[in-house]
């Protein structure tokens, strides 16, 4: 099959090397009853790369790529999401282009945190200020701030796919904080309200 591939950012074939099937056990959220299904991990190789990618796929369903994983939480808005996933394919073949994307996603960030007044770095400091940007990572986006500024500058000094890997890192910090986080505590209580009521 032709993919991409996010280990080096190509459109290529990737070859079959391995299935592997199993069988598990899960339980269904708002009966509690014990529900066994199967699924494979699918392993291939890129002929361009020689990474490896795993594909899950359960019952019939479309496989999905679960290493290495690009795609972001549903809990974060479709937007950011949109945005960091035009990021990730340019990662490292045009990291100036990754990191002016992740600016864009910041902004995108904010946007939906209802704080559209100012410049980036106002922006951040509000949601700083609010909580809803821990301290210890607010000196984060300041580096995701001024890493997109250079990327997005015409000048002598390019952003090194080993700051692409450091932007995405930070990047994903603080959208774990923002929503997925939250996000799974909500699911977490919700799954304990139901299990009390059924009890």
């Amino acid at each position: 099959m032709i993919r991409f591939c996010p280990h080096c950012c190509n459109r290529a074939k990737q070859e079959k090397i391995h299935e592997q099937n199993y069988e598990s056990v899960g339980w269904g959220v708002d009966d509690g009853e014990e529900d066994r299904y199967e699924g494979t991990y699918h392993i291939y190789k890129c002929t361009t790369c020689n990474e490896i990618l795993v594909y899950h796929q359960l019952f019939d369903f479309q496989p999905s790529l679960v290493f290495p994983n690009i795609d972001l939480d549903d809990s974060v808005p479709e937007r950011v999401a949109h945005i960091y996933s035009e990021a990730v394919r340019v990662k490292f073949i045009s990291p100036n282009s990754f990191a002016v994307q992740i600016r864009r996603a910041l902004e995108a960030i904010c946007l939906d945190r209802d704080v559209a007044e100012g410049v980036l770095a106002s922006k951040l400091k509000v949601l700083s200020d609010r909580g809803e940007i821990p301290s210890n990572l607010s000196g984060a986006t300041d580096i995701l701030r001024l890493v997109g500024n250079l990327g997005a500058h015409a000048d002598e000094i390019d952003v090194h796919p080993l700051q692409a890997m450091a932007i995405d890192d930070f990047f994903k910090a603080i959208v774990d904080y923002v929503y997925v986080s939250p996000a799974r505590i909500e699911r977490f209580n919700g799954m304990l309200q139901k299990h009390k009521s059924n009890a």
